[in-house]
């Protein structure tokens, strides 16, 4: 089930919601039907630099990711 952003049309309240098969979302500001779906980033893993995301300092350590710095972003 995946997180989808929109942006309702009437009041123009942005928000994500989970959207379930067989479900039309509605805005949780006002309850309009009238949605715009919002464009939006899929997260990655960081990769040299590419992102916002620190490095992880622990890298062939043997330590795993449970006690590196960046884990608390993505765990």
């Amino acid at each position: 089930m995946p997180i989808y952003g929109y942006q309702c049309k009437k009041c123009g309240e942005s928000f994500q919601t989970l959207v379930r098969s067989g479900e039309e979302p509605v805005c949780p500001s006002c309850g309009g039907a009238d949605l715009e779906q919002q464009l939006s980033l899929i997260a990655s893993p960081a990769k040299g630099g590419e992102s916002d995301a620190p490095a992880c300092s622990n890298a062939g350590a043997g330590a795993g990711c449970a006690t590196c710095p960046g884990a608390a972003m993505f765990g």
